[in-house]
């Protein structure tokens, strides 16, 4: 019965995992096809700078793309199929038909969620497969794993993003017994979660670790930004090699103190980039960043995945303890 429910859903989601399975392996081999062709002779002693940023620059507005694509399928899983898996059900009045049948309630729940669960889980793996195995190139170029979405659209992450966005679904349908109410309000919890987990929560899943970077010509010039305000110096973009900068501080001179401000005046030339990061170089300025380093990933991905999923398996809980003291 689960099944029957439930396959129109899954013809539309099989047919959408082929489309863009074959989307992903189509970008997977022009891009192999590329790096071999250009890069794959040099990476390892040194590529021309003009090879490894044309590189990226040709492939880097379709990959983020792509990833804010497959960053959204567990929120839509969980709302177009977790929604109204329960809460369609309890809308219709059709759950007390199988209620009076043999089959309990514990029983009939935990056959929807795995069914239909595990199938969006399933999906979501099969694309973050294969999209790891079509970009793996480029990320290697790009070297940016820590980055909000190519962390959160690689590794095992997004099997457990499936879980949650899934149990959330079923939780929000079983609770407000609206399809279409428990949709939106699907998303929007998702998405809010999606919001607070990389900008509150990521950068402390281990105790970060403190560098002083001095910054030299090659530093400031792969800068994002210098913003001066009064004596205080802050460099964007600060980087360390193998690493993920979470923040740098204000820069400040060999003895730790503030910087000149007249230097600093003096320094700043609009228009003149190059002649702004030799005159600042000179001056030995220095900042303290905190950062992960990038042999963190992995934990980094084990942490994560257990949070949605601990998250997932709470959600599940309550799914049942509702269903069976308050549902009629």
């Amino acid at each position: 019965m689960t099944w029957r429910q439930f396959r129109t859903q899954a013809i539309v989601g099989a047919l959408a995992l082929a489309a863009a399975a074959i989307y992903l392996l189509v970008l997977g081999l022009n891009i192999h096809a590329d790096y071999d062709g250009s890069l794959a002779a040099c990476i390892a002693k040194g590529c021309a700078p003009g090879l490894v940023s044309g590189f990226e620059d040709k492939y880097s507005t379709v990959v983020m793309l792509t990833d804010l694509a497959l960053m959204a399928v567990p929120g839509l899983l969980g709302a177009f199929w977790g929604a109204p898996l329960i809460g369609g059900e309890l809308a219709s009045g059709t759950h007390r038909l199988a209620w009076q049948q043999s089959v309990t309630r514990t029983r009939w729940l935990t056959v929807k969620l795995l069914v239909v669960g595990l199938t969006a889980v399933i999906g979501t793996g099969l694309l973050d497969l294969l999209m790891a195995w079509g970009v793996h190139q480029h990320d290697t170029v790009k070297a940016a794993r820590f980055s909000s979405l190519v962390f959160g659209a690689r590794g095992i992450v997004p099997f457990s993003y499936a879980a949650f966005a899934f149990t959330l679904g079923a939780a929000t349908g079983l609770l407000l017994r609206r399809p279409i109410a428990a949709t939106g309000l699907t998303l929007a919890v998702f998405a809010a979660v999606q919001f607070v987990v990389p900008t509150a929560l990521r950068s402390n899943y281990l105790p970060p670790r403190t560098a002083d970077i001095r910054l030299d010509t090659t530093t400031l010039s792969h800068a994002d930004g210098i913003v001066l305000s009064g004596s205080s110096l802050m460099i964007g973009g600060i980087s360390l090699p193998d690493a993920w900068v979470v923040s740098a501080g204000h820069a400040v001179d060999p003895a730790g103190q503030p910087p000149n401000t007249e230097k600093l005046n003096n320094c700043l030339a609009p228009g003149q980039f190059d002649r702004t990061v030799d005159c600042l170089a000179e001056q030995d300025l220095h900042v303290t960043a905190t950062y992960q380093p990038n042999t963190r990933y992995w934990p980094f991905q084990l942490i994560e995945a257990a949070l949605y999923t601990a998250m997932a398996a709470a959600l599940s809980g309550f799914c049942f303890f509702w269903i069976r003291r308050r549902t009629t």
